[in-house]
């Protein structure tokens, strides 16, 4: 197994363990009742990203491996850890703590799925099914169990835990990209320069609007559902793409699509605590 595999193991791990950590069974009995909510953030997640993934992707024709970068992660919902934070933030806890859950679970069923839907044909050949779900089981489902059951056995600690798996996924994606720099470097190059960037930014706006009109009346649950969408799961999608796939193309687009969903996270956050933080003086 090599660096770069072995890293982006590191990566998805981190993630799903650290979602776990942020599941408190109360909050999901508390939202789960709310079945509009829950099945709207869904269709945004599943079923409106990737397609809008499609259409911008096929509509600019794309590069097929800068493509399938790019559709790998509209079709891989994420696993924020920002929304730990959600009551800062200007979102509703409970509902926070259940798309931490709910999304990795059921990525597991709807990833593969959607891969051979969307996924141009010769990269949707070159992705061995087996592997992919083998891959979602081990190092999403269970990380994300077992943070779970931490998090039961282990309150008080949850918070230095929450910051090292941070800290963990920050560092590894760093040596990711370092590890990879001879091989994506003029990749990445070639995807600013082009109409890769137009894609992701289109796609990463398309998130937030989805995810904010389909969070429902409630302001609070329009942030959080907002803020989940854009948030693609960077970890699964670099273990895919560097285990499955030798085109730097894929991993760069990836990791640019990343880039780009970060700087629009951050500001949603700003705008979203400034906001927060107005309602509650007023």
């Amino acid at each position: 197994m090599t660096i770069a595999k072995v890293l982006s193991i590191v990566m998805l791990v981190s993630l799903t363990f650290g979602a776990g950590l942020q599941v408190d069974r109360e909050h999901l009995k508390s939202v789960f009742s709310e079945v509009g909510l829950l099945t709207r953030a869904l269709l945004a997640n599943v079923v409106i990203v990737p397609l809008v993934g499609v259409i911008v992707t096929t509509a600019l024709r794309l590069n097929p491996y800068i493509a399938t970068g790019i559709l790998l992660m509209a079709i891989s919902p994420g696993v924020p850890f920002v929304l730990s934070g959600a009551r800062k933030k200007g979102g509703r806890l409970s509902f926070a703590v259940a798309l931490a859950f709910l999304l990795p679970v059921v990525s597991i069923v709807t990833v593969p799925i959607t891969a051979r839907l969307v996924l141009p044909v010769q990269a949707a050949s070159e992705l061995p099914l087996a592997h992919f779900v083998t891959v979602l089981f081990l190092f999403q489902l269970l990380p994300l169990l077992a943070g779970m059951a931490v998090t039961a056995a282990l309150r008080r600690r949850i918070p230095a835990l929450e910051r090292a798996c941070q800290l963990l996924f920050m560092l590894s994606v760093i040596a990711l990209v370092i590890v990879l720099a001879p091989r994506i470097a003029h990749s990445v190059s070639v995807i600013f320069g082009s109409l890769g960037i137009i894609a992701i930014v289109l796609i990463d706006g398309s998130c937030i609007v989805a995810g904010w009109f389909l969070g429902g009346p409630q302001s609070d649950d329009r942030r959080i559902l907002a803020l989940a969408t854009t948030l693609r799961n960077i970890g699964l999608v670099a273990s895919i793409a560097t285990t499955s796939f030798r085109e730097p193309e894929i991993v760069a687009a990836a990791l640019t699509y990343f880039v780009v969903q970060v700087a629009a996270s951050v500001a949603m956050t700003v705008l979203f605590t400034r906001s927060a933080q107005r309602k509650a003086l007023a």
